[in-house]
């Protein structure tokens, strides 16, 4: 079976050292070192490692900003940081970039193969779950909009790629607690104010309203959808929190985050395209 490879990012020969022996007579090997930022994403972009190792305090720069950084150029990136400083601001900002393990030095060799273990598993398990995820949010997109409207909502499409253009409105709302997220509620501003006037149940709504009422639309999807996740897997000490909506207003404009594998979907109704996108990057 072919090795899993590391690439070690350390300007410390002797921590390169410790975690090349960490590493040794295992199923991971060290494909390279790199003792600077920049030669880490250089190698990162030339190599594809398995897994990045990173410690924080780099000649050039600051280790999570390397993270940042290579987590731009490929957000299924695996990094872990391995540094002698672990704290809970450190644990905290690595979380929300992207970082999937924290390890403080010197670290045992049956910790950090365990780590890097989990890191792999935990991967392959999360994709799985945030596939599971995304049907709670088609359930409570199409439920709400019909119970609250009226409309035909069954005709649910999934778009392909990560990427959502707006389409005049997008209510976003922030995904918080055991991973950490986004959703979007996107529309034209034409489908925005007939919506509105169905959600009010009037013929005539300002912008306020407009503005007002599909952001509680969205707050209610979105509320919906975690509070069915949280319910199933109680169990776990699972919970997920949302953070209160933000309103973007323009055509064509790209709302992407390049750490967020995410999934849009979309209904046709009689007051045209509605459009929901969910994400997340990762958690606690």
């Amino acid at each position: 079976m072919d090795k899993v490879r590391v690439l070690v990012v350390d300007d410390s020969p002797f921590s390169q050292r410790l975690i090349k022996d960490a590493l040794a007579n295992s199923h991971y090997e060290v494909c390279s070192f790199a003792g600077t930022g920049s030669e880490g994403i250089a190698k990162y972009r030339e190599l594809r490692p398995a897994v990045v190792t990173m410690d924080l305090t780099l000649p050039d720069m600051d280790g999570l900003e390397c993270c940042r950084e290579i987590l731009t150029i490929d957000p299924n990136a695996k990094v872990a940081v391995v540094s002698a400083m672990k704290d809970e601001a450190i644990i905290t900002k690595g979380t929300a970039i992207g970082v999937k393990a924290f390890f403080q030095k010197p670290v045992k060799s049956d910790e950090l193969l365990t780590g890097l273990h989990d890191i792999l598993d935990a991967d392959d398990n999360n994709n799985a779950d945030k596939d599971q995820y995304l049907k709670y949010f088609i359930t409570a997109f199409k439920q709400n909009i019909i119970d609250m409207t009226g409309m035909d909502a069954s005709d649910i499409a999934q778009i392909a790629g990560h990427k959502l253009e707006s389409h005049g409105l997008a209510v976003i709302i922030g995904i918080t607690g055991s991973r950490q997220g986004r959703f979007v509620l996107d529309l034209s501003m034409s489908a925005a104010e007939e919506l509105s006037k169905k959600l009010l149940g009037t013929d005539v709504v300002a912008n306020e309203d407009v503005f007002n009422s599909i952001a509680e639309l969205a707050n209610i999807i979105a509320g919906h959808s975690v509070s069915q996740i949280n319910n199933l897997l109680r169990d776990k000490e699972f919970e997920l929190r949302l953070t209160p909506p933000s309103i973007l207003i323009g055509e064509s404009v790209a709302i992407i985050n390049p750490k967020m594998a995410s999934n849009t979907v979309t209904t046709q109704t009689i007051i045209g395209s509605l459009y929901m996108n969910v994400g997340f990057v990762g958690g606690k």
